[in-house]
């Protein structure tokens, strides 16, 4: 599939989920999450928007925006026609995610954002001058600083109290009031939204190739692009149990087993994935910030009857759990990556790192010491959201794959 400058963004997305849905068309439940992203991305509908509350990227625990009683609308990036929308604002040279996100914040077309606070969480450079950017524009800005050092002692307590301003502003953009009560809900069910999430990631695991791995990361996307946490719980509940009831593929001819990591993955863009997937491997996980989603906030009973103690307790729940690329070191991630590792058959590395986004590559090397003292190949590859590097890319991958299928035979051989 190649994406030429002239193609609309519905058509960008469309011609995603149409290659979705052959891959998955035999799984009923997982037409529902096509039925968003067509719903998100198109044009009639997005018109009709005028989100209260937009957040840039994943950053943020989003329970203290429900809380408020507004709906979170997340923009993450991942649109080649996005990004030519940000043509004329933005260095030639700056990453495509801040490019397709900024690109729809200013769409010729489409969703109204007259009445939008926007949350920014500082992960990275880029998004500083997005949001000095939306300044400069007039709208209203809630900027969120990250502290990168997680061994500073202040460090959460700084959090802490960043997001108990960041909800006062949601609540009194949107006049909602955040209570005891409120919190409690949002908490409970985004905690549902997350169990669920991991449930569907640790079955689609055991039912290799009964889901594609591309659909995986899609189902996993589509938190983003949903209104109705409920009715999306609901749907993944379901699509969990008919991958239960599904034959599984044949473990003698599983194809290899790929981590893949580094910049995420965001839909519509899944160049990489499809290539993945084309040259005969299989993806058996992801491991970046969306991917984090799975945490679990067990202490949240245990706390006392204060609206700040809950708001705090949410707040570092998330902290202790942000895998984003703005701390200095991602021990978050690391200690995600080790336990992926350990939970399932894992043949090799897929590391892609997008152009521009050099906080990736920082954390490469001491990935690839773990990944070395495991003998576990590694394939680093860098791109962006055009179309023209596919073929290279094809070949890289192939040659990627045909070593790891060796390797594989040759360990088959081996077992008596």
């Amino acid at each position: 599939m190649i994406l030429h400058k002239s193609v609309t963004y519905e058509k960008e997305y469309m011609d995603t989920m149409d290659r979705l849905a052959q891959e998955n068309g035999h799984l009923r439940s997982f037409r529902y999450f096509l039925n968003q992203a067509g719903s998100w991305c198109s044009e009639e509908n997005r018109k009709k928007k005028r989100p209260k509350v937009v957040v840039l990227g994943p950053g943020i625990p989003e329970e203290l925006i429900w809380a408020a009683g507004a709906t979170p609308y997340w923009i993450l990036g991942g649109s080649l026609a996005s990004c030519v929308w940000s043509d004329e604002m933005v260095p030639r040279d700056t990453d495509p995610v801040s490019r397709s996100l900024l690109g729809y914040l200013h769409q010729p077309t489409g969703v109204d954002f007259s009445d939008a606070l926007f949350i920014v969480p500082v992960s990275c450079d880029s998004m500083r001058k997005i949001a000095n950017l939306l300044y400069e524009d007039g709208r209203k800005v809630f900027v969120v600083d990250i502290p990168p050092q997680r061994l500073d002692p202040y460090a959460e307590e700084k959090w802490k109290e960043q997001m108990i301003k960041m909800t006062e502003a949601v609540s009194k953009h949107v006049r909602g009031r955040v209570s005891v009560k409120s919190l409690k809900e949002a908490a409970k069910k985004i905690l549902l939204a997350r169990r669920l999430l991991k449930n569907f990631l640790d079955v689609s695991c055991e039912c290799r190739d009964v889901i594609s791995g591309t659909g995986k990361i899609f189902v996993q996307n589509s938190y983003y692009y949903v209104e109705n946490l409920e009715e999306w719980s609901i749907a993944m509940r379901n699509l969990t149990e008919e991958l239960k009831i599904r034959e599984c593929a044949d473990e003698s001819n599983v194809r290899p087993q790929i981590l893949l990591m580094g910049s995420p993955i965001y839909f519509p863009n899944y160049k990489i994935p499809f290539l993945i997937q084309e040259a005969g491997l299989s993806i058996a996980a992801t491991a970046d910030v969306t991917s984090m989603k799975i945490y679990d906030m067990p202490s949240l009973r245990r706390i006392k009857f204060d609206r700040e103690a809950w708001i705090g307790e949410i707040a570092s729940a998330w902290y202790r759990n942000d895998g984003s690329p703005a701390y200095a070191k991602n021990e978050v991630l690391y200690r995600h990556v080790c336990q992926l590792l350990e939970e399932q058959r894992t043949d090799g590395v897929i590391y892609c790192v997008l152009k521009g986004q050099i906080e990736y590559d920082f954390e490469l090397e001491r990935f690839e010491q773990m990944f070395e003292s495991q003998g576990m190949a590694v394939f680093r590859l860098e791109t962006d959201y055009q179309y023209q590097d596919v073929e290279q890319l094809r070949i890289r991958i192939e040659a990627f794959s045909e070593m790891l299928t060796q390797k594989c035979l040759e360990e088959e051989k081996r077992i008596p």
